[in-house]
């Protein structure tokens, strides 16, 4: 594998010969030289020596944006480099997730939560709510969906709030009525909907259960924005959340709502029978 100056080297090149966007580089560079292990280094390695400059141009033109809907992007890249597919697992599926400022992968995950806690507790603060906060995080079945739930619930209890997740995969209309029954400050999904299975995306909800709107919004985006690295300080031990796993009372809890809104309830008594 080539070393960082190598790299750099090549990333010089590359945008004398126009093969690389100014943008591109940079992001590069800011990956590379502020990662804490060498799957970057040897991910942008093996793009840049197969020739792969549009894949690299995609994955790092610019930083994957966090707008009112979250989250949405590739977590399986166009071209998967052996770095990334490591040990491939279930359905053929790499390793680790597309490397890349562009992509929704470890790296965005991490930043979108940091800037998440960051606005709950200031949202605390201000309304003078002296309990740490309280974030709900279901995801569906894509992948990476569980790894990029646990990741946000580290680093979300990591940052002062307190995390809760299911045993497995969970509806979004689920994780909305969670967020109210727990009476929680905020709410993740790890889902990109009807997106491609390549895609990945993360949705915040608030406290009311509904998609962040203003003022939240704006409020969340600015902090989310504003984190620049995946790395952070964790707060002292005394200070940080708990991650716990819910149990069956709250898909039961959600069940006993859903009954009380069925229109007709003899067609859910004889699906029963």
């Amino acid at each position: 594998m080539a070393g960082p100056q190598e790299i750099a080297a090549k990333i010089g090149n590359a945008i004398v010969n126009k093969r690389l966007l100014e943008s591109a580089a940079k992001n590069i560079r800011a990956l590379v030289d502020g990662a804490s292990s060498d799957l970057y280094a040897r991910v942008v390695d093996e793009l840049i020596a197969g020739g792969h400059w549009d894949e690299l141009n995609d994955r790092f033109y610019k930083t994957l944006e966090f707008g009112t809907g979250g989250l949405r992007g590739r977590t399986i890249g166009k071209i998967v480099t052996k770095a990334e597919r490591g040990n491939v697992g279930p359905d053929d599926r790499p390793q680790f997730p597309c490397v890349g400022m562009n992509a929704m992968n470890f790296a965005n995950v991490n930043r979108a939560t940091q800037g998440l806690a960051a606005y709950a507790k200031e949202w605390h603060a201000k309304n003078k709510i002296d309990t740490r906060p309280k974030i709900v995080i279901a995801h569906d079945t894509r992948f990476f969906s569980n790894e990029f739930t646990e990741l946000a619930a580290k680093v979300a209890a990591e940052n002062g709030c307190d995390a809760y997740i299911f045993d497995g995969p969970r509806s979004t209309p689920e994780l909305s009525f969670a967020v109210r029954h727990l009476n929680a400050t905020a709410g993740i999904v790890i889902t990109a909907s009807h997106n491609p299975p390549h895609d990945n995306g993360y949705k915040v909800y608030f406290a009311d259960g509904a998609q962040v709107i203003e003022p939240h919004a704006s409020g969340i985006i600015q902090r989310v924005n504003a984190v620049v690295s995946e790395s952070y300080e964790s707060i002292p031990k005394d200070r940080q959340g708990n991650v716990t796993t819910l149990g069956p009372d709250v898909d039961e809890a959600y069940m006993k709502r859903l009954e009380t809104l069925i229109v007709d309830p003899s067609v859910l008594n004889s699906a029963k029978s």
